[in-house]
């Protein structure tokens, strides 16, 4: 059986089609690891970005005025007909094939389209009606979506979609993101993230009632005022990928504390601590439930409860034995359930069915 043919669109430094990639050396990622299509027997065909300064600046005119990310679409027109099945990562990829899908445009229109999506879900329950009819418009022309949490499967049944929905657990990489015994130890509680999605008020009112515990929070430059900080809290700005690691390496526990929000926010510093082998707590929210194994995995903490939250903290810190069993079956649990190599795998089951589903002729029609 041939290769299956799957058109890339997603932004990228340097993915290369099978044929033409690198050493493992000197290989680039793409977006969550979308290259690892490659590893499934599939022939990626990703579209190369935008180079030289006048493209650029055509392009991003183009794409301000338009609304529409279309740069990436005209462009793989080509490979767009010799493919089997059309993947966007992320959303906005995805809009200008459905509108020429919808319109019965060649190439698009008699190609499968899949789309991987973080945020329609949550612009869905908390934007405007014509967020949701825009989303709808956009949704007519695909086929499916590949989500990472179960919870958004009714939030776009809401619009007519729910059908379309492929939940897919979110992975991380676990051969970067390990353990390394040589890190020392230089923080009780670790926080990071810039994600909107991060509530580090409740944190810092979990931190005043631990005064003895030390917290080290890594986040964006002026995303916490400095007359919020308590004494036993340090705030630092964004660090390089290797020091991201070796901080949650470094760490006695880290903490993920979320808003509630219909995407999974903060499952990618959940997983790369757990990767790394440390002990997690999270906020547990609905679309947070697949990843969460509370006292086993990782640990729960209430939503918008800085009493609760600070209960959960101050139990496992004084709790050495516990806290490494469960690093250790977060290490575990990341391996054998949260790698991206299963979440390609899985993503690369369903664009073969959709490719084997199909008609080698004519419009493509959706399913």
């Amino acid at each position: 059986m041939p290769e299956l043919r799957v058109l890339g669109l997603f932004d990228h430094h340097g993915v290369r089609r099978h044929q033409h990639r690198l050493p493992a050396d000197q290989q680039v990622s793409g977006p969550y690891c979308v290259h690892l299509l490659m590893d499934e027997g599939i022939d990626l065909m990703p579209v190369r970005p935008a180079e030289g300064r006048v493209h650029r600046k055509v392009r991003d005119v183009i794409e301000h005025r338009s609304g529409v990310r279309v740069d990436l679409a005209v462009r793989g027109a080509t490979s767009a007909s010799r493919s089997d099945v059309v993947l966007a990562l992320l959303e906005g990829m995805a809009v200008l094939p459905s509108m020429l899908k919808q319109r019965g445009l060649p190439p698009y229109a008699n190609r499968p389209l899949a789309a991987v999506s973080c945020w329609w879900a949550e612009e869905i329950v908390s934007g405007t009606d014509a967020d949701r009819l825009r989303i709808a418009h956009a949704l007519a022309g695909i086929d499916r979506v590949f989500v990472f949490s179960r919870n958004q499967v009714e939030i776009f049944a809401s619009i007519g979609a729910g059908d379309k929905i492929v939940p897919v657990l979110f992975g991380v990489d676990p051969d970067w993101y390990c353990p390394d015994p040589a890190v020392s130890r230089r923080f009780q509680v670790l926080s990071v993230g810039i994600d909107r999605g991060r509530d580090f008020d409740t944190l810092l009112d979990a931190a005043r009632l631990l005064p003895d515990a030390l917290f080290h929070i890594v986040t964006s430059s002026g995303r916490i005022d400095p007359a919020d900080i308590p004494a036993n809290v340090t705030v630092a700005g964004m660090v390089s990928m290797a020091e991201h690691r070796d901080n949650l390496r470094a760490a006695d526990l880290v903490v993920v504390p979320t808003h509630d929000l219909a995407y999974p926010t903060g499952q990618s510093v959940l997983l790369e601590a757990m990767a790394c082998g440390r002990c997690v707590a999270v906020t547990a929210t609905e679309a947070m439930r697949d990843y969460i194994d509370d006292g086993v995995t990782n640990l729960a903490i209430p939503l918008h409860d800085a009493r609760g939250t600070a209960q959960v903290i101050g139990a496992i810190l004084a709790d050495d034995p516990r806290r490494e069993r469960i690093a250790a079956a977060a290490r575990t649990a990341a391996v054998e359930r949260f790698s991206f190599q299963r979440t390609w795998h899985e993503i690369a089951l369903a664009l073969d069915a959709m490719a084997r589903r199909a008609p080698r002729s004519g419009t493509y029609t959706t399913y």
